[in-house]
C-alpha cells in the first residue's frame, strides 16, 4: 500500500489525533466532521452537530460569532477570538478549500481553548500593576523616610507642623516658613523639596541677608557678558535660573532690598526672568519657599516690605515653634545629637541626668541649632565618658528656672491648674523616658496609672 493510500485509510485516526478542536463544513456551511473534543469545548454532541449548518448552530448559541459563516462570506482565511456557550475563550482559524471554479468546496476550522491563558494574562497584568504601585509606594516611603531622618520631634506642636509639611509637600503652592533663627526652616524646606515631584531637580538655597546688596541682583537674576565692570566675560546664570524644575528657597526674605522686591514679584508671578544687561526673557519653572524670622505682615504695614509680594509669598504659612515652646523635644534631640557625635568621633559618651535637667530647663534662644552645637562641644571637650555640669556652658546651668505653675501660665481654679501641671509633668517624663515603666518610676506612680495618664495627655 502506498503512503497516500495509507493516509487515506487512516484519515479518521489521524484527524482524531489532532490536539486542536476540528470542524469541517461544506461550501454551504453544513457540518461534515468534528473532532472528539468538540463536544467538551462547545457543549454539543458530535452526532447532533453533523448535518447541521453553522448558521443554525450559531443561532442556537453554541458559538458566537461563526467563523465559518464569515469565511463563506469573505472567501478568505480568518483568525478570530470566539466565545463558546460555556463562556470559554476560543481562538479559531478557518481556511477555505476552493474548487476548480473558484467556489468554496470545504471550510476547515481549527480552534483552541485559551481561557486559562487569558486568565493568567489578566492575573499577570494585575500583578504587574500591583508591583508598579508597590514599587512607587516603596520609593515614596523611602524618600519620605530619608527626608524625615533628621527631623526629631515628640511634641504636639511639631506634630502639627510636620503634618502640614507632609500634606503640602507635593503641591506647587508658595510656602512661607516663619520662625526664630535655628528652628529648622531650611531643613523643612529641603524636606518639602525631597517629598515633592521636583525632588530630582535642584534645591537652590539663597540667604538674602548673606549676599551684599550691590551683588544680590546679579546673584539672583544673573547677567549677560559685559553688562558691568568686573562681570564674567561669558555671563552668568542667576540662582533663580538654576532652580528651574526644582525648588527655590529664599531665606531671610525680609532682608531683600525694596528695590529688588518688584523684580522678584514679577519673576514669581510670571515665572520669567531677565538677566542684567539682557533683553531675552528666560522661562523658569520653580517651586518657591520663603523663610523669615520677622513679622512680614507688620513690615508690610510699615512699608518695609511690599504688601503685594507678602500676599504672593503667603499662600501657605507654617509657623515653626521655638524650642522653648516644645520642651518635650529637647531630650529626644539631645539623644539624637549624642548618638550622631559618638558615631562621628568614635566615642561612647553620655550626659549625666543633672545635665539633662539643665538642658530641659534652659530657654535655648538659638533653638535646635544652638542645642546641636552645645551637645557636640560638650561631648568632644569632656575628659570623662560621663559629661558633667562643668562641661556645659555656665549660662545653661545657671539659667533661672521658672516655677512649674508660672511656666504653665494658667489662670483659673486650683483643680484646673493642678491638671495642667499634671499634664506638663507626664509629657516631660514621657519625653525623657519614652515608656510607661520609665514614667511610673520617675513620678512614683503605678504603671497602669502611668499608662492612663500618658494616653490622656500625650495623645498616643
Amino acid at each position: 500500500m502506498s503512503i497516500e493510500s495509507e493516509l487515506k485509510a487512516n484519515f479518521n485516526e489521524i484527524m482524531d489525533a489532532v490536539s486542536d478542536d476540528l470542524l469541517i463544513s461544506d461550501g454551504q456551511g453544513r457540518v461534515l466532521r468534528v473532532s472528539p473534543s468538540f463536544e467538551e469545548v462547545y457543549g454539543i454532541a458530535k452526532e447532533y452537530a453533523i448535518g447541521k449548518t453553522v448558521y443554525r448552530l450559531e443561532a442556537e448559541g453554541y458559538f458566537k460569532p461563526s467563523i465559518i459563516a464569515k469565511v463563506l462570506d469573505r472567501k478568505e482565511r480568518i483568525t478570530m477570538l470566539q466565545k463558546s456557550n460555556r463562556g470559554r475563550d476560543i481562538i479559531v482559524t478557518a481556511t477555505p478549500v476552493m474548487n476548480d471554479e473558484g467556489g468554496i468546496k470545504f471550510v476547515v476550522s481549527f480552534s483552541r481553548d485559551i481561557t486559562e491563558m487569558i486568565t493568567l494574562q489578566k492575573k499577570y497584568s494585575k500583578l504587574e500593576n500591583q508591583m508598579e504601585k508597590f514599587t512607587k509606594e516603596i520609593k515614596e516611603l523611602r524618600r519620605k523616610t530619608e527626608a524625615d531622618e533628621t527631623v526629631i520631634w515628640q511634641s504636639l506642636a511639631m506634630e502639627k507642623v510636620m503634618n502640614t509639611v507632609n500634606r503640602i509637600a507635593d503641591l506647587d503652592a508658595n510656602v512661607l516658613l516663619l520662625g526664630e533663627s535655628g528652628t529648622g526652616k531650611t531643613m523643612l524646606a529641603k524636606i518639602m523639596h525631597q517629598k515633592s515631584g521636583r525632588a530630582k531637580g535642584a534645591f537652590v538655597d539663597i540667604n538674602c541677608a548673606a549676599i551684599p546688596e550691590n551683588l544680590l541682583e546679579s546673584e539672583l537674576f544673573g547677567y549677560e557678558k559685559g553688562s558691568f565692570t568686573g562681570a564674567d566675560v561669558k555671563g552668568k546664570a542667576g540662582l533663580i535660573e538654576l532652580a528651574d524644575k526644582g525648588t527655590l528657597l529664599l531665606d531671610e526674605i525680609s532682608e531683600l532690598p525694596i528695590t529688588l522686591q518688584a523684580k522678584l514679584l514679577k519673576a514669581i508671578q510670571e515665572k520669567v526672568i531677565t538677566r542684567i544687561g539682557g533683553t531675552r526673557p528666560i522661562k523658569v519653572d520653580f517651586r518657591l519657599i520663603a523663610a523669615t524670622n520677622r513679622d512680614l505682615e507688620a513690615d508690610s504695614d510699615e512699608g518695609k516690605f511690599r504688601k503685594d509680594l507678602y500676599f504672593r509669598l503667603n499662600v501657605v504659612s507654617i509657623k515653626i515653634p521655638a524650642l522653648s515652646e516644645r520642651r518635650e523635644d529637647i531630650i529626644p534631640l539631645i539623644k539624637y545629637y549624642t548618638d550622631k557625635c559618638n558615631e562621628k568621633y568614635k566615642m561612647n559618651k553620655m550626659f549625666l541626668p543633672k545635665v539633662m535637667d539643665a538642658f530641659v530647663g534652659y530657654n535655648w534662644p538659638g533653638n535646635v541649632r544652638e542645642l546641636a552645637n552645645v551637645v557636640e562641644r560638650a561631648l568632644i571637650t569632656s575628659e570623662a565618658e560621663l559629661v558633667t555640669i562643668e562641661d556645659i556652658p555656665k549660662e545653661i546651668f545657671e539659667f533661672p528656672m521658672r516655677s512649674d505653675i508660672e511656666e504653665v501660665g494658667f489662670e483659673g481654679s486650683l483643680n484646673d491648674a493642678l491638671e495642667a501641671l499634671e499634664k506638663k509633668l507626664i509629657r516631660q517624663a514621657y519625653a525623657r523616658y519614652g515608656t510607661t515603666t520609665g514614667v511610673a518610676k520617675c513620678l512614683k506612680i503605678s504603671q497602669p496609672t502611668a499608662y492612663r495618664k500618658i494616653s490622656k495627655y500625650v495623645n498616643l
